[in-house]
């Protein structure tokens, strides 16, 4: 007997492994172990009414939660023969208050089954069910407590995160692709299904004005309303600045397809995944053109889910950034930049409704945490707490060189750095044009050479000056700590200033 996932993947019901979709596959060997024949049966034909009528996701929380069941009676009654009352009040006990939400899976399981007239359960089960009042778990527990570990990134270590991933993807050390995931989840809080379902027929242009770029809508499939794979969007823009590195993305996938298939057109092109699993399709080379597109328009090339979210972690773990709260390199997973997300957008003012469609949200419920106390991680930042975290930080990625002449360009007056005032504090290594405000944006660049003689201490001095005019005018401490990165940037370079001077005055007296 076969049925058809929710997903669009066949079913063999006579098997023990049932395949839902590209993420979620469900172990079924239990069954002939805890189950008498005919509740195993029934159990079946159940589970795989589930399997056609729900998300993959949540039949195999409901398959957890029945095998959690049964194992737990089975330890006194073998096999089990039907559900009773006092098998499931037993297992209530067993479960203890902590772990009770563990029921709710199989609570909405029995109550489908007794709803259906299928045999295997207890009548009085129905009513048991009834009186049942079930906490769920407890939601934005990290967001309330500004969990260090769990909770929204602060501001630092969002800066931090961002910056060196692009001096990552910069220098060649990170792939455009995995550059690309992890800018999507970053700027958008989305999903990485959401991500990992994305199609290049969903990068739509948002227009030209006056010649320029206006950037990307992003067409993302919702997944979590209990509908089909990709049959309903919600929009998502990018600037033109974070949808350059997408388009990019879009054309190398374009050139790698047009090699296999020299004839496949642009609209065929589009049916495929942003993020795809080139191993399937190379696999699938030789197939019949018609046999590739069916798939194509499937989700049988797209990476799955684990595989994404691992990217990401890995990624993180590899840029090794550092945490000013816990002195500890970041860890960072996809709820937690869907975190910080909302977070930013409650600090920007946004409210409930908006915050609950920005993470794609049907209702506001959930979203309301974010709004209850919004979070002002920009704590004050003066000379002396720079100094303290400055080391933690590591926002100074240049290299400190002891005159101008050991500079990289150091014969080139053009590459000095000058403070308002004419003074100079560095050179610049690069050869490249660059349009950012000196000396501001330097300290955090990696081309930026400072000088060891140089008057560092006084551009933190009017740095911090300037942060406290900024907050007494605005009264906003998001927009004063616009620049708290660079403060802590040049509080290193004086710190490196200093280790430097002790050396040489070591080494003068050997």
């Amino acid at each position: 007997m076969k049925t058809k996932s929710r997903e669009g993947y066949q079913v063999d019901t006579n098997s023990r492994r049932w395949v839902l979709s590209r993420d979620v596959a469900v172990n079924l060997g239990w069954v002939d172990q805890y189950l008498e024949e005919s509740l195993r049966t029934n159990f079946l034909k159940m589970a795989s009414w589930c399997a056609s009528a729900h998300a993959a996701g949540s039949v195999s929380s409901t398959v957890a939660a029945f095998k959690a069941f049964s194992k737990s009676i089975a330890k006194t009654k073998r096999p089990i023969k039907k559900i009773t009352v006092t098998d499931l009040l037993n297992f209530k006990a067993y479960l203890g208050p902590e772990r009770q939400p563990q029921l709710w899976p199989l609570v909405i399981f029995l109550r489908h089954w007794l709803k259906k007239s299928i045999p295997g359960v207890e009548p009085g089960v129905q009513n048991l069910l009834k009186t049942w009042k079930i906490k769920a778990n407890p939601k934005g527990v990290a967001i309330r407590t500004r969990c260090p570990r769990k909770g929204a990134l602060t501001d630092l270590e969002q800066q931090s995160l961002e910056a060196a991933l692009t001096d990552s993807f910069a220098s060649r050390k990170t792939s455009l692709s995995t550059f690309v995931l992890a800018d999507l989840m970053i700027s958008t809080g989305r999903r990485p299904s959401q991500v990992g379902d994305l199609k290049l027929c969903d990068l739509l242009p948002a227009g030209k004005q006056e010649h320029e770029d206006c950037g990307l809508v992003i067409r993302f499939p919702r997944c979590k309303q209990g509908r089909a794979w990709r049959v309903a969007f919600r929009p998502a823009y990018l600037t033109a600045e974070k949808a350059g590195a997408v388009l990019e993305l879009k054309a190398l996938i374009h050139k790698r397809l047009k090699r296999f298939w020299p004839s496949i057109t642009d609209s065929e092109v589009n049916e495929f995944p942003l993020f795809p699993v080139w191993q399937r399709i190379r696999k699938h080379r030789d197939a019949s053109f018609s046999k590739i597109m069916r798939l194509a328009r499937s989700e049988a090339f797209h990476q799955a889910t684990d595989s994404l979210s691992d990217r990401l972690t890995r990624l993180v773990k590899r840029l090794g950034v550092m945490s000013e709260r816990t002195s500890e390199p970041l860890r960072v997973f996809p709820l937690r930049l869907r975190r910080s997300f909302a977070t930013r957008a409650a600090r920007e003012g946004c409210g409930v409704l908006v915050i609950a469609e920005l993470l794609d949200h049907s209702d506001g419920q959930n979203a309301g945490v974010y709004t209850e106390n919004v979070p002002e991680h920009a704590a004050a930042i003066d000379a002396a707490v720079a100094m303290q975290l400055a080391p933690i930080v590591q926002a100074f990625s240049g290299m400190l060189v002891d005159k101008e002449a050991d500079a990289l360009r150091g014969n080139d007056i053009a590459s000095r750095i000058r403070m308002d005032d004419g003074r100079n504090v560095g050179s610049c290594g690069s050869f490249a044009f660059c349009g950012a405000l000196s000396p501001v944006a330097c300290y955090t660049c990696k081309a930026f050479q400072p000088w060891l003689d140089a008057p560092h201490a006084d551009v933190l001095s009017s740095l911090i000056a300037e942060r406290e005019r900024v907050r007494d005018v605005t009264r906003d401490e998001a927009i004063s700590s616009i620049n708290d990165r660079t403060i802590l940037a040049v509080a290193q370079v004086i710190r490196l200033c200093d280790q430097r001077r002790i050396e040489l005055k070591e080494n003068s007296h050997e």
